[in-house]
């Protein structure tokens, strides 16, 4: 079986096996909104607990549970399965941290540079975990990648290992409103001939690519055809951190991103005073009104091509496909959050 045929098995097979976990996600968050009409007596509310501490445990319980029903049906079960490449990004990714024993695959656009000034407090390499710098993403960290074969197999089977997730279309655009829209990292240049070229045949084009919109961003994505060739800010989550081969033993999510945090940390951080520090006061966040407006201003059948794109993300991680709206005379699709 070659690898696109292998690919589409693959992503027929996760269809297929995911869908009573992901019924019965969506079932959840049915939950989630009638129980918080009534006054329920629970005793953790009487500890202190908060009604939305309870919704995050429960997702992210469900989360977990759909994560490894839809893993237990893929052909990847280990980093053997994996090819050469996707093992050599998959380790790049992953942060060693040996004296607290555990692994953290970082996705970017889901609160890593956040994780990553924790891991360094921890360390020792920060002194302020509140302090304003610039991040840097490779000093001061050890990376799976550069330890031996048989160092990663030990760390992969014996320490704790999590990982964050995020809805694939709000990090689509965080990385898009970051890069594009306020050109970090030099991305107009990067990727504005080949947007111009593509895309912009027979239109003026002003040659300092300021003005590159969501939608050609979005078919620039959609037509990258080896996800393993896309910038990481943008590849899908389940590639960055192969979950079916690493088999995490926490997925939090940036939606309940300041409890599922506080949870990790209080099985890492030992006697460590580490805590997740709040955004950053210049961050300007992706709301829900920015997405659907950016949503809105897409033709259906490119924001279809990408939801396939992104297909694997969605089931894996318990998200649901965005629904279709009528907005102003116009089909958009609002996403769907957990």
């Amino acid at each position: 079986m070659d690898g696109i045929h292998m690919a589409r098995f693959r992503s027929s097979s996760l269809l297929a096996f995911g869908c009573v976990s992901f019924l019965t996600f969506i079932m959840m968050g049915m939950f989630h909104r009638h129980v918080s009409m009534f006054n329920f007596n629970i005793p953790e509310l009487e500890n202190g607990y908060e009604m939305e501490d309870i919704r995050g445990k429960i997702t992210r319980s469900i989360r977990n549970e759909t994560y490894r029903t839809v893993c237990a049906a893929d052909d990847i079960q280990s980093p053997r399965d994996l090819t050469y490449e996707q093992r050599d990004k998959l380790f790049s990714q992953i942060i060693v941290d040996d004296e607290r024993k555990f692994l953290y695959c970082f996705v970017p656009k889901v609160a890593c540079s956040n994780w990553k000034r924790v891991i360094k407090y921890m360390q020792g390499s920060l002194d302020n975990i509140e302090k304003q710098i610039k991040m840097d993403h490779k000093a001061d960290l050890v990376f799976l990648k550069e330890l031996s074969y048989h160092e990663i197999q030990y760390r992969l089977s014996n320490y704790y290992k999590f990982m964050f997730v995020r809805n694939p279309m709000e990090r689509l655009l965080s990385a898009f409103r970051n890069k594009f829209g306020e050109d970090i990292g030099n991305y107009r240049k990067r990727y504005g001939p080949t947007i111009a070229k593509r895309y912009r045949q027979g239109k003026n084009n002003s040659g300092n690519y300021d003005d590159i919109t969501f939608e050609e961003f979005i078919r620039l994505v959609v037509d990258t055809d080896d996800v393993n060739r896309m910038d990481p800010h943008w590849r899908p989550m389940h590639e960055l951190c192969q979950p079916c081969a690493v088999h995490y033993d926490f997925i939090g999510s940036f939606e309940h991103l300041q409890y599922d945090a506080q949870y990790v940390l209080e099985q890492i951080r030992g006697d460590s005073d580490a805590y997740f520090p709040k955004r950053q006061m210049y961050y300007d966040p992706t709301t829900r009104d920015k997405i659907e407006t950016e949503l809105g201003r897409i033709k259906p059948e490119y924001l279809q091509q990408l939801i396939d794109k992104y297909i694997l993300d969605f089931i894996t991680f318990g998200y649901a496909p965005p629904k279709k709206h009528k907005y102003q005379g116009n089909v958009f699709y609002s996403p769907s959050s957990p």
